[in-house]
């Protein structure tokens, strides 16, 4: 269903089961994958917010299956590198994706949280209320950043954990998040192995 409101660029590309809801705003070289449902006025797939992009409208913007995307949420195109969102991920009211961020499956996105550029944000992760994120930073799997916190460049969010504060601080082991999802300790040392791979670049 795409609501007649709804302004889709020429390069998008979408499933045949996706939903657009009144005034969404989908641009640049965006797919998005089956049983995902955007609610009004979100604007996928726009020029990155950088100085260098800002009318450079053929960036790639991937989102996968079945993400709930609701009103007022943008996510902007990449630049040298596609902006991703994999499957399962919930973004709630006024969230913003930077370009050429990564956010993988099951993870949840507040009202209001703000992701800058080039960040990645791992498997499960939840991200409360407000919370900002700074460029290039990285999300462990499963870990909790609390609401109104901020991650900064020096901050180390570690899989499994909670955070909160401004800067972000460790409070404790998300026990209860890590048990609802299932996640053995041997699976969260593979998840902690790639988190160091990839605050290293890697």
């Amino acid at each position: 269903m795409i609501h007649e409101t709804a302004i889709i660029g020429p390069e998008v590309r979408l499933s045949s089961d996706v939903y657009i809801g009144p005034y969404c705003n989908i641009q640049g070289r965006t797919v998005i994958e089956s049983g995902t449902r955007l609610e009004g006025f979100c604007s996928i797939g726009t020029p990155a917010e950088h100085r260098e992009f800002f009318t450079k409208t053929d960036g790639i913007c991937l989102i996968g299956k079945k993400c709930i995307i609701r009103e007022f949420v943008t996510i902007n195109s990449g630049t040298t590198d596609a902006t991703h969102i994999q499957d399962k991920c919930i973004f709630l009211k006024g969230s913003h994706v930077g370009h050429d961020s990564v956010i993988e499956s099951d993870v949840t996105v507040s009202c209001s949280v703000l992701v800058g550029g080039c960040s990645y944000v791992m498997k499960g992760a939840n991200l409360g209320l407000g919370a900002v994120l700074h460029q290039y930073s990285v999300i462990g799997a499963y870990s909790m950043i609390g609401m109104n916190s901020t991650v900064t460049k020096s901050n180390r969010i570690k899989s499994g954990n909670i955070y909160a504060g401004s800067p972000a601080k460790l409070i404790r082991r998300n026990a209860v998040g890590l048990e609802r999802a299932g996640v053995t300790e041997d699976e969260l040392e593979i998840y902690h192995e790639k988190y160091l791979r990839l605050m290293n670049g890697s």
